[in-house]
Order: structure tokens, then C-alpha cells, then sequence
């Protein structure tokens, strides 16, 4: 058993093999060739040009010069990394001119000695061996991962900058929000990496969320709260993010264990100590509350090819909890609080990412460590052209249209318009379910239903009410499976969001009596926004049932258009993966189904059923396959693309294989949470590029088929694009038909009247594996396959 702090130490190097050696890494930063063969270009040429900058600075290299790589071994072998990066130190031969990870050197010197004398402050004599393994030429992969060492030595060193996980931030400079005991530390994330222009630092604003309320205090807090119930406690910590401050260290809470106490001792080398004496006498840290409970992390490292996964014990009085609850983000007040400082416009954006380099440019030391290793960053942001595309017409009902607003393109007026497609044969075939006391808001829903149902061009009307009793989950569904009037749709008006009765809701709904399911908390009811609240219920229960909202103009016919997105069950040890295929040339109806993985598993391993189920499922509607495939593909890192490529787009070709002919299929990579930020050029001001802009040069990556593509708009802040990776591109198509037709598909997501972040087909899978993982935990029923369910 390990005690928290232990692991609070900088991250372990590899352990020692038998010679005293440790075995290598394999380098994030190589380059791994995914661009589809045969492509003549990756660019497209439609739109207006614009001219923006980006978060970028080229890292230019000043000479060719190579530098050397070693291999170090130490005798008599030692684990500990701090020991080991400080007698590499002491080598005077080094000049200070080396990078040091705790396995392998780097250094602009060629050495002609490789052994070496040190001693220990314990005046214990160690040797240490270099073995020259290569030349590493700049550029390279292993260029670019020094390169990235050398930019983490100055930003700890040099800036001040303390290191989170992957990322840098200033305590020193920590915003406190107190009304909401939320302490803001500000930071940056960067990485360099080798793009089609250049090698570039990528520099981003980071903020991390500290509350100051302790886990300690949170754990009281829910202990007040459910009367001392230790499941509630366990249920509410287990997966959120602590941090101890004395090291700067987050943790992931496993668990909670009410058996183990800081008076409790705990073995470690030198010998069993207390948790409370164990942080005085590193620490200088004392322990108030010597009879609380410990929380649970279990980290996972892998020794000589083995994963083995050890558990650190964390006392809750000393671990700070970080992030946003649940409740805290419903929170107007600290969302508006909290965006003052995370949320800053180009020109805020700008001035700091300039801040980053004139803290360099004032470093003598940095500036000598950039130079010792011939690299030189540029004066400013790097400049980049993109094109945007026009605003998109939304069709509607009767082959008419409707235009988006240009600036934000969006079309929330068009509810005041007869618009919707076509309508489900809904009338009066609806049951509202509340309590009581709650009669008066369902029948104000009802009036509501039947003024903004008809005008919307939804067939609605009527519906009937059912009253129960209390707001617990089994008088809902008792009232639900006992209902005479066999609704199409049920809608359950519940007083608060209680995670409990929704889930059960929803599995009943959704698995034991198939029936398209609505909940409404009664609270949105009131006069101010019910005829907004009501007019968006109205259309979900349309959207539900196989009514046709609206659409968007796409030349192409014959296509079906797939979303994939995975999600980790909350309740077991799975991931959920949904899928969802478009079934028409509108891409107003979809097929979804739900696979099953192993926890924390990204990658689907039942695609060729699922493709094979949707491909049957449209030939039974169309009378005919679907002449193209277009797969967009969401929730995966860079790190896992070629497992996808091999594995994911395998089983679908496989699927596709059994047709008669073979359709053409082209397999995208759906990225949200990315880096990369544009700023628009207006005269001397930066502003947020308009919603429909593309930038498929400078910052993409030759060994790909990439673009970004900025599909709305934001009120604050700056906009983030999506960036979009391209695995698979056999096609007639080219790069610019791909591009409108991702743009095209984020307008016709039927929760919101605008533009999403991503195609709709990545959305609905996301809010299927959501509504499985989070309430179901077992697949929903085969029925409801074809409808819209999971809005």
C-alpha cells in the first residue's frame, strides 16, 4: 500500500532493468503516416477568403547541426529520478548543455569520454555510462520530442511555472473568486510539433478550477445532506479530480475507504509510519481530524512489459477539490463569474500568448538554453488564410426556406413560423404524468401545447393527465405501465433534477415498455419562458416520434451519413459505444444501435454489425444501398488513430464487402477538444472568425488529410474549431465537397436551431451513448431503433 504523498513525487521513470539500464518510450510526438494514398491535393478552394492569425509560434532552427542521443546507465542501479537528473548534472563535461528524462540524454556535444565518477551527498561513489545510440538530425522525431523537453525546462525553471498533468500554471498568480470558493491559477498548454509550414509551438490560456473548499469538507457537507449515508458520499467523490496543494499533484478518487484512518500506520521502506505523522515530517502538515475516512486512487504503471496497478491512500483534509460540480455549472451567477477571466476575447487571447514569449525574451537563462540548441522562436503569432463559406438555407416545410442570420448563423425564429417538414400523427395520443400539486403546471403545458404545436406545423393537441401521488420513480412508472389511453409518447413533469427517478424513467421507457419518453422539470414552466420551454418540448416530441423538423440543401443523393461516439458507463465497468446512421437524403431520419466495450475502451469492436444492421435497415426503406458512406467519427485522441484506421474502419469495410456493389466510403475523425485557435484580421483589431470557416493550410500535418473547420459562432470568449481528420478517402469527391458537407450537417441537429460543433450524425450519437451509459446501462430496446428516443 502506498500513502498519498509517495505519489505526489514527479512521475517514476522506467524501472531499472537487470543491467541498471531502463527500457525506452516510444515518442508521442512520431509521425505516423494516416493521409489516404492518391490524393492529389487536401485543400479545398470555395469560399471567401480571409485572413486570420493563430496561436502559433514557428520555432525556427538556426542551424543544421545534429545533436547525440545516450543512453545512461548508472552503477550501482538506482529508481529514484531526482537523484539520477542530479548527478548527470554534476558531469562538468556537459557544460549544462543536456536534456536529461532519466533514461536517455541529449546533448549538442559529441563525448568523447562516456564514464564517469560522482559522489552522492552521502559521499557514495556512483558511476555513470553513456552509450552513444544515435545522431538525432533536427527535425526529426526525436528532435521535435527534445524540443518539447527543452520548452517544459523553461517553462518550470525559468517562468516560474508549476506543472499540472501536461500542463503549466502560476499559483503565485491565483484568482480568487470567493463568493463561490472557486481559485482560478492561470497557465498555458503547448506542445511543438513538425505542420505542413513549419515546426511550430502550439501555446494555448489555460485556467485551472480549484475550489477551496477541501474533499474533507465537500464529504461533511454530504454527509449532513443524506444523514450520514457513506454510499452517497462514495457515489458523489468516485471520479471527481483532487489536488494537493503541497506538491501540486491531482488525483482520481476510485473509491472511499471508511475502514482506513490518518492515525492508521502504513508501510514503507524506511519503516511503518501514521498518515498524520507521515505529513508532519514531510510536510509540515498537520492532520486536524484523525478519524476521517481515506480516499482511494489506483494508478496503473507498466514494469518489464506488465501492467501492475498500486493504490494510494489520500487523507481528504489535505486534497483541494477541483472542477465544476453538476450543480455548480446549472449555476448562472458562477458561470458568468467564472468566464470573466477563462473566457477571453482574440485581443485578450493575443496579449497573452505575447506575454508567454517576452517572458522568454527576458529570461537570459532561457534565451541561452534556446540558443545552446540553435532554435529561435518568432516575434509573433504566425499568420494563416482560410476561407468561409456562405450561410446556409434551411429548408422547411413544402420545399420552402428559411435564412440563417449571417453573424451567428442561427435560425431561433423559425419557430414563428409554420416550418416543420412533416409532423407525426401525435393529436391527443400523449399522456402528462404528475404529481398533484403539480395539476395546474400540466395543464398549463397542455394550453401551451395546443397554441405552439399547430403554429410549429406539428399535429398536436389535446393529450390527457395522469396524477400520482408522490415524485418517487415507481409511482411514474406505475402510472406508465397502467395507462389506458396506450400513448405514442409519455411526458413526466418531475419538481427537481434527482439523477435517480430520471434513470429509472428512462430504462423503463427505453427497455422494459418501448415508449418515446419526455421529463420536464415543472420549475421551467414558469410564465417568463414557458412558451419557449413548451415550443422546443413540442418539437423533441415530434423529432421523437419521426417527424421531419427541418433540413439542409445537399446536392448529393444516396449517401448515408454514420456517427460513432463512445461514452463510459457510470455504473460498470464498460464503455458504451452508440452508432447512428442516417436513413434518407434529408438526414431527417436515423438507425442507432449500441455496442458494448471493455472500460475505457475508445475503440468499437462490433462495427460490422452495426453497419451491417444499418445498411439492411436502409435498403428496407430505399428499396436500394446507399451509392456513398461518409463515417464521422468522434472521441478519439491522436494516439489512437491507427488503431482505429486497423481495427474500426477494418470491420466496416468488412460490412461493406458482402454488398453486391461496393459503395464509396470515406472515414473522418471528429475532434472537439483541440488547441488551435483563429483569430480574424479586422483592420488593426482580431475578431472571431465567422461561423463557416475553413483553414486547411500551414497548422495541418503533411502525414494527414486535415482541416479545421469554425461551424458557429460564441457571444464571449473566443470560438473553438473543430478539427477534422481524414482516414479513409475512397471517393469521387474532393476535398471541398467534404468540407461543405460537414458544415452542412452541423445546422440540422433538431435540439437546436443553429450550428453545432459537429456534424448532427456525431451528436446523436453522443447523446445516445450518453442516455446508455449514464441511465440505461443495457442496451435499449431493438423498437425504438428508429426514432430519435435519446433527444
Amino acid at each position: 500500500m502506498n500513502i498519498g504523498s509517495q505519489a505526489a513525487a514527479p512521475a517514476a521513470a522506467p524501472k531499472p532493468n537487470a543491467s541498471g539500464g531502463v527500457r525506452e518510450r516510444g515518442s508521442r510526438y512520431a509521425q505516423i503516416v494516416l493521409r489516404p494514398e492518391n490524393l492529389e491535393t487536401t485543400q479545398g478552394t470555395t469560399g471567401r477568403p480571409v485572413e486570420m492569425m493563430t496561436n502559433y509560434f514557428e520555432l525556427n532552427i538556426k542551424n543544421a547541426q545534429p545533436f547525440y542521443q545516450y543512453h545512461v546507465t548508472f552503477y550501482p542501479a538506482m529508481d529514484n529520478i531526482k537523484l539520477r537528473k542530479a548527478l548527470v548534472h554534476n558531469i562538468q563535461l556537459l557544460k549544462n548543455r543536456h536534456i536529461f528524462d532519466g533514461n536517455l540524454l541529449y546533448t549538442p556535444l559529441k563525448l568523447e569520454q562516456t564514464e564517469f565518477q560522482v559522489r552522492t551527498r552521502r559521499e557514495e561513489d556512483v558511476k555513470i555510462g553513456l552509450v552513444l545510440t544515435q545522431e538525432v538530425a533536427q527535425g526529426s522525431d526525436q528532435f521535435i520530442q527534445v524540443a518539447n523537453i527543452i520548452m517544459n525546462e523553461i517553462a518550470s525553471r525559468h517562468m516560474g511555472l508549476e506543472r499540472i498533468k501536461r500542463d503549466y500554471f502560476n499559483p503565485n498568480k491565483s484568482i480568487t473568486i470567493p463568493q463561490h470558493k472557486i481559485e482560478l491559477y492561470p497557465g498555458y498548454e503547448f506542445s511543438i510539433r513538425r505542420y505542413s509550414h513549419n515546426v511550430l509551438l502550439g501555446l494555448d490560456i489555460k485556467h485551472k478550477i480549484i475550489r477551496t473548499d477541501t474533499a474533507l469538507e465537500f464529504m461533511n457537507s454530504i454527509m449532513q445532506r443524506s444523514r450520514g449515508n457513506q454510499s452517497e458520499i462514495t457515489k458523489e467523490l468516485v471520479g471527481s479530480i483532487v489536488m494537493t496543494k503541497y506538491n501540486n499533484k491531482t488525483y482520481r478518487v476510485d473509491d472511499v475507504d471508511f475502514g482506513t484512518k490518518p492515525s492508521d500506520e502504513v508501510e514503507l521502506k524506511s519503516g511503518r509510519i501514521s498518515y498524520i505523522d507521515y505529513y508532519k515530517k514531510n510536510y509540515e502538515i498537520t492532520i486536524k481530524d484523525s478519524n476521517q475516512p481515506l480516499l482511494i486512487h489506483r494508478s496503473k504503471t507498466k514494469i518489464q512489459g506488465n501492467t501492475v496497478e498500486r493504490q494510494i491512500h489520500l487523507v481528504p483534509e489535505v486534497c483541494y477539490m477541483t472542477g465544476l460540480t453538476d450543480n455548480m455549472r446549472a449555476d448562472y451567477r458562477i458561470m458568468q463569474d467564472l468566464a470573466q477571466y477563462t473566457r477571453q476575447d482574440p485581443e485578450k487571447r493575443h496579449k497573452a500568448l505575447l506575454g508567454f514569449k517576452e517572458s522568454i525574451a527576458e529570461s537570459q537563462e532561457a534565451n541561452h538554453l534556446l540558443d545552446s540548441w540553435g532554435l529561435e522562436m518568432s516575434g509573433n503569432i504566425l499568420d494563416v488564410s482560410g476561407r468561409q463559406q456562405p450561410p446556409e438555407a434551411i429548408l422547411i416545410k413544402n420545399g420552402g426556406t428559411f435564412p440563417c442570420d449571417a453573424r451567428k448563423e442561427s435560425f431561433d425564429n423559425i419557430t414563428r413560423k409554420n416550418f416543420v417538414i412533416s409532423s407525426a400523427e401525435i393529436n391527443d395520443s400523449f399522456t402528462v404524468i404528475c404529481t398533484n400539486k403539480d395539476t395546474a403546471a400540466a395543464n398549463t403545458f397542455l394550453e401551451t401545447v395546443a397554441k405552439v404545436g399547430p403554429a410549429c406545423g406539428i399535429n398536436i393537441r389535446g393529450g390527457n393527465v395522469i396524477n400520482i401521488k408522490s415524485d418517487r420513480a415507481e409511482d411514474y412508472i406505475t402510472a406508465i405501465r397502467q395507462n389506458d389511453a396506450d400513448p405514442k409518447i409519455v411526458v413526466c413533469l418531475v419538481p427537481n433534477n434527482k439523477k435517480d427517478r430520471y434513470d429509472a424513467i428512462k430504462k423503463h421507457c427505453c427497455i422494459d415498455q418501448p415508449l418515446p419518453s419526455q421529463v420536464l422539470v415543472t420549475k421551467n414552466l414558469n410564465p417568463k419562458k414557458s412558451m419557449s420551454v413548451v415550443t422546443k418540448v413540442v418539437m423533441q416530441m415530434n423529432a421523437k416520434l419521426g417527424g421531419e423538423l427541418w433540413s439542409v440543401h445537399i446536392p448529393m443523393k444516396k449517401v448515408m451519413y454514420v456517427g460513432i461516439d463512445t461514452y463510459h458507463d457510470s455504473g460498470s465497468q464498460r464503455s458504451v459505444g452508440g452508432f447512428v446512421a442516417s436513413m434518407n437524403d434529408l438526414c431527417t431520419r436515423y438507425f442507432s444501435k449500441t455496442t458494448w466495450q471493455p472500460s475505457k475502451q475508445e475503440l468499437i469492436s462490433q462495427l460490422e454489425v452495426c453497419m451491417t444492421d444499418a445498411l439492411f435497415q436502409y435498403h428496407d426503406k430505399n428499396k436500394c444501398y446507399p451509392d456513398r458512406i461518409i463515417v464521422f467519427r468522434d472521441g478519439v485522441g491522436d494516439g489512437q488513430l491507427l488503431a482505429v484506421k486497423e481495427q474500426e474502419l477494418r470491420d466496416i469495410k468488412t460490412a461493406l464487402s458482402r454488398l453486391p456493389s461496393s459503395p464509396e466510403l470515406v472515414f473522418v475523425v471528429v475532434t472537439k477538444r483541440i488547441q488551435q485557435r483563429f483569430f480574424l484580421k479586422a483592420g488593426s483589431r482580431l475578431m472571431n472568425p465567422g461561423p463557416g470557416t475553413i483553414v486547411d493550410t500551414k497548422v495541418t500535418r503533411d502525414e494527414l488529410f486535415d482541416f479545421f473547420l469554425v461551424p458557429q459562432s460564441v457571444g464571449q470568449g473566443t470560438v473553438t474549431p473543430t478539427h477534422y481528420n481524414v482516414l479513409e478517402f475512397q471517393t469521387t469527391l474532393k476535398p471541398d465537397h467534404l468540407q461543405k458537407i460537414a458544415y452542412k450537417l452541423c445546422h440540422i441537429y433538431f435540439n437546436w436551431t443553429g450550428t453545432i460543433r459537429v456534424p448532427a450524425v456525431c451528436q446523436y450519437a453522443h447523446k445516445l451513448a450518453f442516455l446508455v451509459g449514464q441511465s440505461l446501462h443495457r442496451d435499449p430496446s431493438p423498437q425504438l431503433a428508429n426514432l430519435l428516443y435519446y433527444l
